[in-house]
């Protein structure tokens, strides 16, 4: 049997760069918290265009639950762990209010695999003979995956003719729905606990304040009117704080500053390491987990209202 010079490549490469790793790894794996996500899906969630969906030579498959189009459109985006059980029961949470799509952008659906999120992100460009893979950000333009996700919104707008669209981001895709905002169809985004860039090296003030956005997904962001709901716990350190204020920097009074204080979700005045806002760190039983449903249901009253369907204002 002959093995494919990937499958050699990819785990020896893997192990080169982690030796080698600098403070951006160092950083990482200090912020990240060591805690499992909660909630098992329940419902058939299948593709929902009846194939993987391609777009500017890009191809991933998107879920639904195929239950028509007269409630708004939410495109929830997952985090860095991949398209995990939680983030399917949260997607099944929103289905009550919003027709949900849920993009794979790698690994498998219902694996949790924050490995698969790290080498989509800092290795593969490199092993597919590409400079930054889906995921680099160039000076000019936008990134690969940003494409492919504005074909994806377009795609849903179509499907939802007149009907403003809300998107979701958590971490790693945390700062990527600003980049959507081009779309007039667009009416609301959640920047959940926003992680880019991820530097595999060190981090600098400048990354700690960018949102790993180009300045061409920017500008047209400002020409729109939809506003921005922005979540982090406030002892995150792998979401800066400095990110929340550019973004209210960028978008002023459209900006709405969801940032969780510390006091309460920590025990007892503890520190608490707390990262994902609307699916990790969502707890049934402990203070964390209180913090993490109030913010769903923030996050749920300002969609319901952004996206024409809520009935009072945030």
């Amino acid at each position: 049997m002959t093995i494919p010079l990937r499958a050699l490549l990819q785990p020896m490469a893997t192990i080169l760069l982690l030796l080698q790793a600098g403070c951006g790894v160092a950083q990482f794996g200090i912020c990240a918290p060591h805690t499992k996500e909660e909630g098992t899906p329940t419902q058939n969630w299948t593709e929902c265009f009846d194939h993987p969906f391609t777009h500017a030579g890009i191809t991933h498959p998107v879920y639904c639950l195929n239950d028509g189009t007269s409630k708004p459109p939410v495109l929830l985006l997952h985090e860095l762990t991949g398209l995990t059980p939680g983030t399917l029961a949260y997607a099944e949470e929103l289905s009550k209010d919003f027709t949900v799509y849920v993009p794979l952008l790698f690994g498998e659906k219902g694996t949790f695999s924050p490995a698969g999120g790290l080498w989509a992100y800092w290795f593969r460009g490199i092993l597919d003979f590409f400079p930054g893979g889906e995921w680099g950000v160039p000076s000019h333009g936008s990134t690969p995956i940003v494409g492919w996700l504005r074909g994806v919104a377009h795609k849903i707008g179509e499907r939802h003719h007149l009907q403003r669209i809300g998107i979701i981001g958590n971490c790693m895709t945390g700062p990527l729905p600003v980049a959507l905002l081009d779309n007039p169809q667009v009416g609301a985004v959640v920047v959940a606990q926003p992680a880019l860039p991820m530097r595999f090296w060190y981090l600098t003030d400048a990354d700690n304040t960018s949102l790993g956005l180009s300045p061409d997904d920017l500008q047209p962001a400002k020409t729109s009117t939809a506003k921005i709901y922005g979540l982090r716990f406030e002892t995150d350190c792998m979401a800066n704080p400095a990110k929340l204020h550019t973004l209210r920097n960028e978008f002023g009074e459209r900006f709405i500053n969801g940032e969780i204080p510390a006091s309460t979700y920590q025990k007892d005045g503890k520190p608490t390491n707390a990262h994902s806002t609307l699916i990790g760190s969502w707890r049934e039983h402990d203070r964390a987990g209180q913090a993490s449903r109030d913010a769903r249901a923030n996050v749920r009253t300002f969609l319901l209202t952004e996206l024409g369907d809520g009935s009072s204002k945030m």
